[in-house]
C-alpha cells in the first residue's frame, strides 16, 4: 500500500469534503478540491474559497471558480456534474444561497436558486436543504452568509426539504419542518427546533435518506432520526431519535450507519421493510465511523475521531469475512473548536484502486492518495 499526497506545496490549505462524495472523474485523471488561506477558523461571509481540480499526473491545481459558500467538514459540496467535463457546487449571489455548474475552463453552464444538499447519480434531480438553518445548528456545516429567514420558528411550515428539477431549474416543497415534526413526534425533540442536518439520494435516484436532528435547547444534547423519504415527501422512520451518524447505501435498499441505543455499532437497515441488524462492534477505537460502501459492495471503508497519540486512522470492513482491518493511522493537528477539525473522510476512486482522504498529518490541510 503506497501513500502520496497529491495537493501541491504552495502555501495554501486544501482539502475535498464529506466522506460519501466522488471526487475523481471516471478516468481518475483529476480529483476535486477547495483551496482556502487558513486552517484554524470557522470561514464568514467574506471568505472565499477557490474551486478547482487537482491533475494527478502534474500534482498540479487548476482553478474553475470561487465560492462565498463553505465549510471545512463539507466544503461547497462539490460533486462532478459531467465527469471530467463539469462540477457543481453551492454558492451565494448576495442575497441567497444558489448552486452553480461550470465547465473545466471556468465558464458557468448553469445556475440554479436552490443550494443543494444532494444531487442524483444522473444528474436531473437535486434535494435542496436550507444551510442557514444548519450553521446555526452547527457551524462546520451551513453557511454564513445569511440569516435563516425562519430562525424564529420550531417547524416552519414553507421551509424543509425541496426537490429541484436540474433540468429546468424548477423547484418544489415536498417535505416541510412542520410535516416531519409530525410524522417523528418524539417528546421531548421534536417540540424544539429541528433540521435537516444531512440528506442523501440513493443510487438510483428513487428516494432518499435524512439525518433529522433538533437543535439542543431544552435538552442535554440533540437526538437524531434516521428516516427514508420518496419524492413525495412521505417518510418511513428507521430510528427513534438517539445516536445515528454517518450513513452510507449499499444499492438501493440498504443503509449502513454508525448508531447507538441500545448497543453502539454499525447496523444495517432494510430501507422498505426497516429491519435492523447490528453489522460489527466495536468499529474504530472511538467508536464512530464514516461509513462509506464501495460500489462493488465488497466492503466499507471509513475514518474516526482522534485516538490516543493524537492520531486518526481509516478501516476496511470486508462483508464476505466479516472482518474489520485497520489500513493506517496518522497524525491530526488538534483543534480548540471541533468543526474546524480535518476529518479524513475516506472515499474510493472509481475503479477503488485508490482511496483519498483529507488530512493535516503534515501540519497543512492535505490530500493524500491511498494506492492499494
Amino acid at each position: 500500500m503506497k501513500t502520496k499526497v497529491i495537493t501541491p506545496h504552495d502555501g495554501y490549505e486544501y482539502f475535498f469534503g464529506y466522506y460519501d462524495l466522488q471526487p475523481y472523474d471516471g478516468e481518475e485523471k483529476f480529483h476535486l478540491a477547495h483551496r482556502v488561506a487558513f486552517l484554524d477558523r470557522h470561514p464568514n461571509a467574506a471568505d472565499v474559497a477557490e474551486i478547482g481540480v487537482i491533475e494527478l499526473a502534474t500534482q498540479r491545481f487548476i482553478k474553475l471558480a470561487e465560492t462565498h459558500s463553505w465549510n471545512f467538514q463539507q466544503g461547497a459540496l462539490l460533486v462532478w456534474f459531467e465527469s471530467g467535463k463539469s462540477v457543481l457546487f453551492n454558492d451565494f449571489d448576495g442575497e441567497k444561497h444558489i448552486s452553480r455548474v461550470v465547465d473545466m475552463e471556468g465558464n458557468e453552464l448553469r445556475r440554479y436558486d436552490y443550494p443543494l444538499g444532494s444531487v442524483s447519480a444522473d444528474r436531473t434531480k437535486g434535494l435542496s436543504i436550507n444551510f442557514s438553518r444548519i450553521h446555526d445548528f452547527r457551524k462546520g456545516y451551513g453557511y454564513s452568509n445569511i440569516k435563516d429567514p425562519f430562525y424564529e420558528e420550531n417547524a416552519p411550515i414553507s421551509d424543509g426539504i425541496f426537490l429541484v428539477d436540474l433540468v429546468t431549474g424548477e423547484g418544489r416543497l415536498i417535505a416541510s419542518y412542520a410535516d416531519m415534526a409530525a410524522a417523528f413526534s418524539e417528546e421531548p425533540f421534536t417540540n424544539g427546533k429541528l433540521v435537516v442536518n444531512h440528506i442523501t439520494f440513493n443510487p438510483s435516484g428513487t428516494a432518499f435518506v435524512i439525518l433529522l436532528r433538533n437543535f439542543p435547547v431544552n435538552t442535554p444534547k440533540w437526538g437524531t432520526v434516521l428516516a427514508v423519504g420518496d419524492l413525495d415527501g412521505n417518510f418511513k422512520k428507521l430510528t427513534n431519535f438517539q445516536v445515528n451518524s454517518h450513513y452510507s447505501f449499499r444499492g438501493d435498499g440498504l443503509v449502513y450507519i454508525w448508531s447507538g441505543l441500545p448497543e453502539y455499532g454499525v447496523y444495517v437497515f432494510d430501507t422498505k421493510t426497516g429491519e435492523r441488524k447490528l453489522l460489527h462492534t466495536p468499529v474504530t477505537d472511538k467508536g464512530d465511523i464514516h461509513v462509506n460502501c464501495s460500489k462493488s459492495g465488497d466492503c466499507f471503508i471509513g475514518d474516526g475521531y482522534v485516538e490516543a497519540g493524537g492520531v486518526r486512522s481509516i478501516y476496511r470492513y470486508d462483508f464476505a469475512r466479516e472482518r474489520i482491518e485497520k489500513l493506517l493511522s496518522v497524525y491530526s493537528v488538534p483543534v480548540t473548536d471541533t468543526d474546524i477539525r480535518c476529518d479524513l473522510h475516506a472515499r474510493f476512486s472509481p475503479s477503488e484502486k485508490y482511496i483519498s482522504y483529507d488530512t493535516t498529518e503534515n501540519g497543512k490541510r492535505e490530500i493524500v492518495q491511498i494506492e492499494l
